[in-house]
């Protein structure tokens, strides 16, 4: 389980960065949008990752688990994006680097919550 989820977890972040990197400097600009991303962004990812734990049949007593593995490969990646920031995004503004970062770790952190959450949820509906 730990290697599958590593993997998908990869596959994830690989996709988030290209999309940023491609397409990031129409969305993430200085401003107000900046504040609705930290609305929107980490409960949509709360809600993918709760569809893809559906879709991949997890157990709901490893969906915590399995989450927090699919977290992780974006976590340490994270690392050399935010150190890299201007190499790895070119378009986006330089001045965007810390809520860029604010803004991954709150989304990675909607991950791990959503795998806990949806744990517990089906926990307390077996007991009821």
């Amino acid at each position: 389980m730990i290697a599958r989820w590593t993997i998908v977890g990869f596959v994830f972040w690989l996709i988030v960065t290209l999309a940023f990197r491609l397409v990031g400097h129409e969305v993430l600009k200085p401003g107000m949008g900046v504040q609705w991303l930290f609305l929107t962004l980490p409960a949509a990812i709360f809600a993918l990752t709760y569809v893809i734990l559906k879709v991949m049949r997890v157990d709901p007593s490893d969906r915590s688990e399995a989450a927090s593995i699919f977290a992780v490969p974006g976590l340490l990646l994270g690392i050399y994006q935010i150190n890299s920031f201007r190499f790895v995004f070119p378009r986006l503004d330089e001045s965007m680097g810390g809520e860029f970062a604010a803004l991954m770790f709150a989304c990675y952190a909607a991950m791990i919550v959503c795998g806990i959450v949806s744990s517990r949820l089906q926990q307390f509906e077996k007991q009821a």
